[in-house]
């Protein structure tokens, strides 16, 4: 999955010479956290949070008179941390936690603001990526970590019926072992433990179905 895939195309922008009061103004009427800041030719030059905006407009002096009011360049943050629409999805999420970002604008090669992904849209692609829309039954294992376990996995939940929707695998932090997360539909909750349990090298961890609703 690609930034290109998530991202909200076309955002909200402002100019570095609006008014910072009319840019908190579309924050809350449109209810962003945050706006890019572009030039006229669409260039990113900056990033603003509503936050931002507040604190600014509460603690700022008078813009003097020679100017008749405050300019978004004197609270935006710039340089901005920024991806090409190409970028892998998980790549921007690691840039948006280590630089403490709720939202990564997206830039052409030249440049040119061409888009937006939020922490809202990562997380919304994460629960998608495990499964969490549908109602398959969501199951933990232990393997040894060596080749072929995940296909040793696979064939007999599949020799049961069972049909492997989404799968993610992370380190339990054991020596020579890995935990594999799979939503699996197909098969019933019975049948598809005897499967896993067949191999006595792998332990079932946690097992979880939605309650049916209504």
């Amino acid at each position: 999955m690609l930034v290109k895939d998530r991202m909200t195309p076309n955002p909200i922008t402002l100019r570095p010479g609006s008014d910072p009061l009319a840019g908190l103004a579309i924050c809350k009427s449109g209810g962003f956290c945050h706006l890019p800041v572009v030039d006229e030719a669409g260039r990113l030059v900056g990033m603003v949070t509503e936050d931002e905006l507040k604190h600014f407009l509460a603690t700022a002096p008078s813009p003097g008179v020679l100017q008749r009011q405050h300019r978004v360049e004197q609270v935006m943050r710039s340089p901005v941390v920024s991806v090409p629409p190409d970028y892998p999805l998980e790549e921007a999420a690691r840039l948006m936690i280590r630089h403490n970002l709720s939202g990564l604008p997206v830039t052409d090669e030249t440049g040119r603001l061409v888009g937006i992904i939020t922490r809202s849209d990562i997380f919304a692609q994460f629960a998608e990526a495990l499964g969490a829309d549908t109602a398959a039954i969501r199951i933990t294992v232990r393997v040894p970590n060596r080749p072929g376990e995940l296909a040793k996995l696979a064939g007999r939940i599949a020799q049961a019926g069972g049909n492997i929707c989404s799968v993610v695998s992370h380190s339990p932090g054991a020596t020579g072992q890995m935990d594999l997360t799979l939503r699996v539909e197909g098969v019933d909750r019975q049948a598809l433990l005897a499967a896993i349990q067949a191999d006595p090298e792998v332990e079932v961890r946690h097992v979880w179905e939605r309650e049916v609703e209504g």
